[in-house]
Order: structure tokens, then sequence, then C-alpha cells
């Protein structure tokens, strides 16, 4: 960011330097707090910086995204986010600029609870077009309720207000997202997506559907000569035969990681009939930010969506967790996680690999709605030098399977 602030009036720039300093004193006491975590936390400080950012952009942030409404860190990030938009705002170039940000002032003007009125309605109007996709949409929440639960007939309407929460909120997230993106088919996909999650468009996601297989595509990864490749959430070695059967077998490593024994033992027969494979080693372990123990919680519908828990014994057999920094003291050259909501903090125990290696990465950022923001401002935290891409190999009607490529 940006913190000259040549580009405003003197007078702003005066009270750009003082936001930023003062957010940089706020961000040093959000640190030190033992659970700098999700509630928002009452402080005359926290409202001040807030009035001072009003002031600076001329709008009404609680109109605009419900500020109050964000935890602390939420908050924080998005003061920056708001500074460093209002420092250098963003000017369209292209109609497909312009559409992104019709939606984003359309996002901003209407409340979260409009959203999700807006949102139900489009529910139920695809219930009166299309009564199968309908039957789809609600049975698919009810079957991974990652996103939250939904059950009209009992009026639980869960995932369609975190939807509304999340495109209310963390509007200038995305703006940030938008801008770090490195090509238009990446932008095209972060507004198909917003647009599904505020009118169930189905249209859009299909135009923006990738011709390459998850996680390798040629223009932005173009070999694997040399590869350590750590797969993490290998499943049953679906992901490892693509990755050799788009690339062949130059890489030096393959490392992979599952959290289900019975999937661990079905990759390894799966990969058995490989004959030029070789140097893969399968760990029938998790990955997270430090060493740990959890409990598998086995999915009833669909192996490939097991999780972790941290409940007791009696959810599960106990699972090794580790942080990828300490698998690999060395060093790994090509990351892909897909492991139903647990990226993030596998990322954090990966921290010191993507400060110090840059490994291309391939993480999904499906699995939370958070994480489509959260996990590339993550990774742009640790370095600030990769060039971000969005991918999507998913169907049109609920969006998932939808990946950050990332390379330095």
């Amino acid at each position: 960011m940006q913190t000259d602030f040549l580009r405003l009036d003197p007078q702003k720039r005066g009270l750009a330097k003082k936001i930023y300093n003062a957010l940089n004193e706020y961000e040093k006491e959000y640190v030190s707090r033992s659970d700098n975590s999700d509630e928002p936390i009452e402080g005359s400080e926290r409202e001040k910086i807030t009035r001072l950012l009003e002031e600076l952009s001329e709008v009404s942030l609680e109109q605009q995204i419900e500020i109050s409404a964000l935890s602390d860190g939420e908050w924080l990030c998005t003061s920056y986010r708001i500074l460093s938009e209002t420092a250098e705002p963003f000017v369209p170039k292209n109609q497909f600029d312009n559409e992104f940000f019709m939606l984003i002032d359309i996002l901003r003007k209407t409340s979260s609870e409009g959203l999700f009125e807006a949102l139900k309605q489009s529910m139920f109007d695809l219930k009166k077009r299309y009564e199968s996709n309908y039957t789809v949409f609600v049975e698919y929440f009810a079957k991974f309720p990652l996103w939250g639960t939904l059950d009209p007939k009992r009026q639980d309407f869960d995932t369609l207000k975190r939807r509304a929460a999340v495109l209310k909120h963390h509007t200038y997230d995305f703006v940030w997202l938008f801008r770090r993106l490195s090509d238009y088919l990446s932008k095209r996909t972060l507004f198909a997506i917003l647009l599904n999650w505020a009118v169930i468009d189905m249209a859009m996601l299909g135009k923006v559907k990738s011709i390459f297989p998850d996680y390798f595509e040629p223009d932005i990864f173009p070999d694997n000569k040399d590869d350590i490749f750590v797969d993490v959430g290998a499943y049953i070695g679906d992901t490892v035969y693509n990755y050799v059967s788009n690339y062949g077998y130059d890489y030096k490593k393959i490392c992979a990681y599952e959290i289900s024994p019975k999937s661990c033992e079905q990759m390894r027969k799966n990969l058995a009939g490989l004959e030029k494979l070789h140097d893969l080693e399968i760990h029938c372990k998790g990955a997270g930010s430090a060493a740990g123990e959890f409990f598998l919680s086995e999915s009833e519908f669909d192996q490939s969506a097991n999780q972790l828990s941290q409940a007791g014994k009696s959810s599960g057999q106990r699972v090794e967790v580790a942080a990828l920094d300490d698998e690999f003291p060395d060093g790994f050259t090509f990351l892909k996680m897909d492991i139903e909501g647990a990226e993030y903090e596998a990322l954090k125990g990966s921290r010191r690999n993507i400060c110090t290696h840059h490994p291309k990465l391939a993480i999904c950022t499906y699995h939370g709605y958070d994480d489509i923001w959260r996990i590339p401002a993550l990774i742009d935290r640790y370095n600030p030098d990769y060039k971000f891409y969005m991918r999507y190999n998913g169907g049109n009607l609920i969006p998932t399977e939808f990946v950050l490529l990332a390379k330095d």
C-alpha cells in the first residue's frame, strides 16, 4: 500500500496519513490481544477512526458496508482497504470493469436484510421456473452444510443470510481481489460467483468455466520439472493422476496427504498401475497451522468431504495433523490444497515456505463464503509478489470447485 497519498489534495493527504498511523497503532494493540478473533469490540478509538474514514471517503460506511457489524479483525482489514481505495481509486477501463463495479454499487446501496430478501425471492423464483434445480439447491446444503443450513419448510435460511452478510460487509475485499487478479478470466470468474451468490444467476458461471483440469493450467503452470509436489487433500489419488497425466514424470517427488485411511488405501491401489510413477509418499495425516491431533469426521454422502474435528473420541478415529513448514524444512515447489474448509489454517502452517521458497499454489477457496477473499489476503500478506488467478470448474447452480492459482 502506498503511504505517501500523493494523488490526494494536501488536506486529504494529511487526513489519510493520520488515519494510516492510527490504524497502525490499532493493529499493534489488536495483535497483542490474546483473543483477537471474531466478535466486534466496542471502543472509542475504532469509532474515531471510522468517523475519520467517512470524512476521507465522503460516504456513510454504516450504510455502505454496515461497518459496525464487522469483527475487529475484519474492521481493521476493511479500514486499510478503504484507505487504499480512496487514495488510489480504480478507474474502469472497459465494460467488464463497469459490470463488476455496477454489482458492487448495488451491494453497497442495499442493506444486508434487503440482499437476503432478494436472494430468498430468487430461490423461490427458481422453484417456479425450474423445480428440479430448486430441489438440487436445497438438498445440496442439507448434505454439505459448510456454508450454513437451508430448510425452507422450517423457515431455515441460514446459508442465504450468510451470503447476504458477506456480500454486504466485504465489498472492499472484493474490489481489492478484483484489482489483484492478473487476467480478465479471473476477474470475470469473481464477478460470476458474486452474481450467483446475489441472485442465483446460472448463466455467467457457465461462461467462465475453465477448459483445463482443476489446478493445472499450462499458461500459468507450464511444466513440473524438478517439482516437489505436495497434494493436501489427495483423496483417492485423482489429483496425482491428473498431475502426471498433464505434466509427465519430470518431477522430483510427490507427497500426498489424506486424512482418511480408507482413501489412502484406495489411493495406493489406484496409482499402482502407473508404471512411471516414482518417489511417491502417501501420508495418512492432515495439515494445519501447527502439529496436533484431531478426529476424523466422515461425510455421510461423499468421502471426499471428510473433515477433521476437535470433538471427543466418539466423533471418529484419531488423525495426526502437521504444519507443512515442519514437514518440509527445505521447501517444496508446488502446493495444492482441497481440504473442506481447513485451507486457511493449513496455509498458516506453510508461512515460511510461502515467504522463503515461493511455491506455486493451487488452493480451493470455495469451502466457506469468506475464503474467496481471506485466503488470497493471507497469501498476499506472506508474499505480495505473487500473481493471482481464479479458475472455475464447477456447475452452473451452486458455485463450487473454484480455485486460487498463484505464482511468484
